[in-house]
């Protein structure tokens, strides 16, 4: 056959069809962008069906959301225990136990970690601070005066016991902290072009608080800067395979994993605009090639593009557990205050998560001087951080687990 009778030969062979491709959420949320400012029209078959497994037509409603309307009717020392579960914690793994009895004593789950991410438990204790902040506050509407004793006793996993006893009623501007407990959620969406002034940030932060404080990052060229390191440490970590497998373990993809679990980071908490988050959970799930793609992404396209402002909380010493039991303190008064000003507050400790792998890993330290000159503190100072800023869309909660499920029983009398 000649090269002319070949192409004669192909052009009269009818081609079959091109195959039909499959939107993902990765390629509709490539399409229509972060921010939802383009446009995709696309039928996809068994949307109901999806849309209903992925929890489209529930969002944070139902059960693994009850508690965030409900804390408060929870009898007696049982509703200050609810408080603490709706603290913020790192990847909402809620790391923690109660045992209730005349007093609420705060254990570590050791099933709760993340032994490659928070290796040296940072996040973790300071989680269990930002649950005591709660408590405290609870307790407060309740005219109740806590005193914690940390550590109380052999058992390196019995982190706090809180008692309690009579005190004044609450000021106006406690009752204003506990009424932001229910509406306090990680804003991962992005934020306007508001500036924050000092004053605005230093109003966040209480008196004092067991010597540990809060560095603001709010010069522009500063904030650029920083926001740099945070696009880089991001990338860090999903390029480290085990980093990336242990965050993507909590994920919950669908509204099955959300009934199961009643925790971990979900599509409704990823700050979306409306017609994304639909598009995104009525497609088939990403996977975490994906996931770590779109986190990339966001991390600087929105969440360091929007950032008014930084904050990193400090302490003498990172490494002492009580001193991040009191950052952890200190981080849910400032994202509490926060919320009663209207503002978005987002979590975001990826530089700290790589100093402390590489650290572990005995690879050379990438971030500390270049954090440390961009905060102005010396690194092993900084021990949790955030961004900040008015927010151009208000945040979905996050699931949470039942009281039954964290509390221990006890022989004691229930108040």
């Amino acid at each position: 056959m000649t090269d002319e009778q070949a192409s004669t030969h192909a052009e009269a062979t009818p081609r079959p069809p091109a195959p039909r491709t499959r939107p993902t959420r990765r390629t509709v949320l490539k399409a229509i962008g972060i921010s939802g400012g383009a446009v995709l029209v696309t039928a996809v078959a068994g949307i109901g069906i999806r849309g209903g497994v992925n929890g489209v037509w529930n969002q944070g409603t139902g059960e693994p959301y009850a508690l965030w309307s409900r804390w408060q009717d929870a009898p007696g020392l049982q509703a200050i225990v609810a408080a603490g579960v709706l603290a913020a914690n790192p990847h909402n793994m809620q790391p923690w136990q109660f045992a209730l009895d005349d007093a609420i004593d705060i254990y570590l789950d050791p099933a709760r970690a993340m032994p490659i991410t928070d290796s040296d438990e940072r996040e973790r204790i300071a989680g269990i601070g930002c649950a005591i902040e709660n408590m405290i506050i609870a307790a407060r509407t309740r005219s109740l005066d806590t005193t914690v004793t940390l550590w109380p006793d052999a058992d390196p996993d019995h982190v706090a016991r809180l008692t309690f006893r009579p005190g004044n009623g609450p000021t106006d501007r406690e009752r204003a902290l506990a009424d932001a407990i229910a509406l306090r959620h990680t804003n991962r969406g992005p934020y306007t072009s508001s500036a924050l002034s000092a004053i605005e940030l230093a109003g966040l932060t209480p008196d004092a608080l067991e010597g540990v404080g809060v560095v603001w990052v709010s010069d522009p060229d500063q904030v650029r800067r920083l926001g740099e390191l945070y696009v880089e440490a991001t990338e860090a970590i999903v390029g480290d395979p085990d980093m990336s497998v242990e965050g993507f373990s909590w994920f919950r993809n669908d509204r099955v994993d959300i009934d199961r679990h009643r925790d971990g980071l979900t599509l409704d908490c990823q700050g979306l605009d409306g017609f994304t988050l639909f598009m995104a959970k009525t497609l088939p799930a990403q996977s975490r090639a994906d996931g770590d793609r779109f986190w990339v992404t966001a991390t600087r396209d929105v969440h360091t593009a929007t950032a008014a402002a930084y904050g990193v909380i400090c302490v003498p010493d990172t490494a002492n557990p009580e001193q991040r039991l009191h950052g952890g303190r200190l981080l849910q008064h400032v994202h509490l205050a926060a919320t009663t000003a209207g503002l978005g507050l987002h979590h975001m400790n990826q530089i700290t998560e790589r100093i402390t792998r590489d650290a572990a890993q005995q690879y050379p330290d990438r971030f500390s001087a270049r954090w440390s000159d961009i905060i102005g503190i010396p690194a092993q100072e900084g021990l949790v951080s955030f961004r900040i800023g008015h927010p151009a869309r208000l945040p979905n909660p996050s699931p949470r687990r039942r009281l039954p499920d964290v509390l221990t029983p006890t022989t004691g009398t229930i108040r």
